[in-house]
């Protein structure tokens, strides 16, 4: 198991109950393995394995063996060190092993699991939602960790109650460490995050990103100061690596907007210091977002680059949404990507279900799951899949799998619907992305 740093001093204290000394002359060898079970689920290479009694330590090799010869009978402790588990702040657990007077002992060494890291550190919690956050809030001006600073996260959520879909807003609160550490539990793992670091008077920008189905994710912040605001400069590029001219580039927190040129340039002034959010979009291409830390001194200089164009799409069956609401649906709708269904620009043919509605985009086709007849759409690879659905924003969790259209049908009738959305795998905007091979469909009630 890994434990974060705070729990070492008691394992080494445990472990040195372990240690028996060693008798002279009796050696034996111990080989074994080092794997990854949290974050690339393969063998470890260059990993530094640790007998920290001894004191001794080897590196494994390219398939994550190891062998260390020549060691003294007795009972010690093992592990090991390497950039994953520093790149999340926690250290691998110290496991008890017996040496023989001689032979070989195997020794197999791992990290946990996700789920079962984020149960050790969260416990209860980890029933919220199975995700946890952790990270370090900085200083802009030399690095340092800031102590005392607070994180805020908080999203949104669709509870089904008796009769409808009921809207929550949830949160979660952090105070970092003495070192500006800190750690966040029952984080949902795919919906939109909104994050700000704070202490007195200081703080980072507004912040929204998803976790991208990240169980366990590290994510730093650095603090600056509103005043004095600082310039960046930078560029922006299409997904083909081109200068992307008359791109819109936003920074928020407050809200700064440019313009390219010619050659893809942007200078936006008055950018705060610290941790802020830019985001480039361009008609016809999806927008990308990226975190930044604006240091105090010194050019910014920024490559931000556009997401993928969308090829081969069916045209659009029908368009309409009020121009002034806050889903982002017009907006979507004009950058030319995707299929958009507004129910109140079809009064001369109204729906009869929810069904017929959503099959008025062009993507979607009725297939059979065993003897159930259920809206699909083609996957990655080609074969049907049933798509990923989001209403208002977030995520449809299927009670069983596969019938989450059966699901929502029971509590939506067509008239409920002002807006509908329906992207291609290869064409789905980041926070309505699940990254499973299969599209998806996001719809919006009135």
């Amino acid at each position: 198991m890994t434990v974060p740093r705070r729990a070492m001093s008691a394992l080494a204290a445990a472990a040195s109950l372990l240690v028996v000394a060693p008798r002279s002359g009796a050696q034996a060898t111990i080989v074994g393995t080092v794997f990854d079970s949290l974050r690339t689920i393969a063998f470890v290479k260059r990993a530094t394995v640790v007998i920290p009694e001894l004191p001794r330590y080897v590196i494994t090799d390219e398939q994550g063996r190891f062998q260390i010869d020549s060691v003294p009978a007795g009972r010690y402790t093992i592990t090991f060190l390497h950039p994953i588990l520093d790149s999340l702040d926690i250290t691998a657990e110290a496991f008890p092993i017996t040496v023989p007077d001689k032979g070989t002992v195997t020794a197999r060494l791992a990290t946990p699991s996700p789920a079962a890291l984020v149960w050790l550190i969260c416990r209860a919690a980890s029933d919220t939602f199975p995700s946890l956050m952790l990270g370090h809030v900085r200083s802009v001006d030399d690095s340092a960790g800031i102590a005392g600073a607070t994180v805020t996260v908080a999203w949104s959520e669709l509870v089904l109650g008796a009769t409808s879909l009921e809207h929550r807003t949830s949160s979660a609160v952090a105070v970092t460490r003495a070192s500006g550490s800190f750690v966040l539990c029952g984080i949902p793992s795919s919906t939109r995050l909104e994050v700000t670091a704070a202490v007195d008077d200081r703080s980072t920008g507004k912040l929204a990103f998803s976790l991208n189905g990240e169980i366990v994710a590290r994510r730093d912040f650095v603090i600056g100061q509103r005043s004095p605001a600082v310039a960046v400069s930078g560029t922006v590029r299409d997904a083909a690596g081109k200068p992307a001219s008359n791109a819109t580039v936003t920074v928020f927190g407050p809200v700064r907007t440019a313009l390219t040129d010619e050659a893809g340039r942007f200078l936006i002034r008055d950018v705060p210091t610290g941790t802020q959010l830019f985001e480039a979009r361009q008609i016809g291409a999806w927008p990308r977002t990226e975190l930044v830390d604006v240091p105090r001194a010194g050019a910014t200089e920024l490559a931000l680059s556009l997401g993928p164009r969308a090829t081969g799409l069916p045209p659009v069956r029908s368009v309409g949404a009020s121009p002034d609401d806050d889903t982002g649906f017009e907006e979507r709708r004009h950058a030319g990507i995707g299929q958009f269904v507004a129910p109140e620009a079809s009064e001369k043919k109204p729906a009869m279900s929810l069904g017929s509605l959503l099959l008025r985009a062009p993507l979607l086709f009725v297939g059979t799951t065993g003897r159930l007849k259920i809206i699909k759409m083609r996957s990655a690879s080609g074969t049907d899949c049933v798509p990923n659905y989001f209403i208002n924003g977030y995520v449809w969790r299927a009670g069983i799998s596969g019938l989450a259209e059966r699901e929502f049908q029971s509590v939506l009738e067509p008239g409920q619907i002002r807006g509908i959305e329906v992207y291609p795998y290869s064409a789905i905007p980041p926070f309505f992305d699940r990254r499973n091979g299969c599209g998806s469909v996001v719809m919006w009630t009135r």
